[in-house]
């Protein structure tokens, strides 16, 4: 089989990349192979009450509003849904096609997972798309990693809706956003507080969702933007942002270490602040046994009356970056703080630009996902340095694109506040030079 794009993974990031070229690319070509048996990712795999944690105007593909847009925070079947429409629209078109339950073996070598004797071969004529790599992944599909006896009731999130009888105590573990979904999604559901009880090895601060909504990104990003700027620590990054609103913590008492870019209403905060006495800080857990849990600074009872809810798998791993753009190859990654798929369809628009594969990685680093407060700061810092450098090449297009954050903002906002960013850019680059430094970072 000939095609012109072979894109690995059926995912939000291919969808967003094949969509870009789909539309703009009018005799392109494409074979998209995904593992599972339809389009949509990890969103096929999660738990069913899972829903965005970022507006569905952000959120999908360039070329079709997700659910409501707006606001909305579309559910985890309007998403799978709705990659099952743009799939079909692709498909339909005659330039695409789809190879479910397939696997990439390599050098455009196609095995079927129901078959492994089923092999195809594919050429790609201009690029091997991997939209895999940043591997998201999800409880029910992930074993945890940690021990587990054989008599103990250990069950993904995707158990909790199912409950058939109550249980005298619900232990989640993990501290990312799948167990606050789940602790929520038990409180809902008329369970005390005082009944569950979370693991939760590391604090983390959390973005109020109010603050990244459309028409005010902008505002946001300056906010984070300028506290960089007047910061001589990461936390004064942290404390600064808590004092205007933007970001919060579970527990005042406690500073926490990671930033994820996990999003949360004032409703869900307010939630989850019943569970400040819930809250067991021993590290990871390394055995659940019948009667205890043993973790890395301690241990804690358990019994046959409680079920242990595993929520530890890491959703997006922070992984060694790799070049974007390569010989035959194009490996998606994020290019944006925390915005994958905005980041894929840049990525797929800057394969169309006419340029050689240096000057594309030149002009757009890789962002890796962040995963502690000392992350931000260059996290963001290289957001924007990509966004400016990229809109000498794609100004219009950047300003159209309804992934972008800032597409939402009036014109007259959106140019002001990209001629303010690059007069604050070289005070943020100095800023994080010196949050870099050992010596400085020890006297601060």
């Amino acid at each position: 089989m000939e095609t012109d794009y072979l894109i690995v993974g059926a995912g939000a990031m291919s969808m967003a990349f094949a969509d870009v070229i789909f539309n703009e690319q009018p005799d392109a070509q494409m074979v998209i192979v995904d593992r599972r048996h339809r389009p949509g990712g990890h969103w096929t795999d999660a738990y069913p009450y899972v829903a965005l944690h970022q507006p569905a105007a952000f959120y999908g593909v360039n070329s079709a509003q997700l659910g409501q847009g707006g606001t909305d925070l579309a559910s985890g079947p309007e998403i799978v849904s709705y990659y099952h429409l743009l799939m079909k629209r692709l498909l339909d078109s005659g330039r695409v096609r789809f190879l479910p339950m397939s696997e990439h073996i390599g050098d455009g070598r196609i095995v079927a997972t129901a078959d492994r004797t089923q092999i195809t071969e594919i050429h790609a004529r201009r690029r091997i798309v991997d939209g895999g790599f940043m591997n998201v992944e999800v409880p029910s599909t992930t074993a945890p990693r940690y021990e587990v006896d054989a008599r103990v009731t250990l069950v993904p999130p995707n158990a909790l809706p199912r409950i058939a009888s109550s249980w005298e105590r619900y232990v989640i573990a993990g501290a990312g956003k799948t167990a606050t979904d789940a602790i929520v999604f038990l409180l809902d559901a008329g369970v005390a507080p005082e009944r569950i009880q979370w693991i939760s090895p590391h604090d983390s601060w959390l973005w109020m969702r109010e603050k990244v909504q459309p028409g005010l990104a902008l505002a946001e990003f300056m906010r984070h933007v300028e506290s960089i700027v007047d910061a001589r620590s990461v936390d004064d990054i942290f404390l600064h942002l808590e004092r205007t609103g933007s970001v919060c913590r579970i527990d005042e008492s406690v500073m926490p270490e990671k930033w994820r870019c996990a999003t949360i209403s004032r409703e869900e905060f307010s939630a989850l602040q019943r569970m400040r006495n819930q809250i067991v800080r021993l590290g990871r857990i390394r055995r659940i046994g019948t009667s205890q849990i043993e973790l890395e600074h301690g241990s804690m009872p358990t019994d046959a009356g409680s079920l242990h809810v595993d929520c530890t798998a890491n959703g997006l791993a922070r992984k060694a970056p790799q070049p974007l753009f390569a010989p035959g190859r194009i490996t998606l990654q994020s290019i944006f703080m925390c915005q994958q798929v905005f980041s894929a369809a840049i990525i797929a628009k800057l394969a169309l630009l006419n340029l050689d594969d240096a000057a594309r990685n030149a002009m757009c680093e890789v962002v890796p996902h962040p995963e502690y407060t000392r992350d931000h700061p260059t996290a963001m810092a290289a957001s924007f340095r990509n966004l400016l450098n990229a809109n000498r090449h794609m100004p219009f297009w950047l300003r159209r694109s309804r992934l972008n954050l800032l597409h939402h903002e009036a014109l007259h906002r959106y140019l002001l506040g990209a001629a303010r960013l690059r007069r604050l850019m070289p005070q943020v680059e100095a800023a994080v030079a010196r949050m870099r430094d050992p010596t400085n970072a020890a006297a601060a």
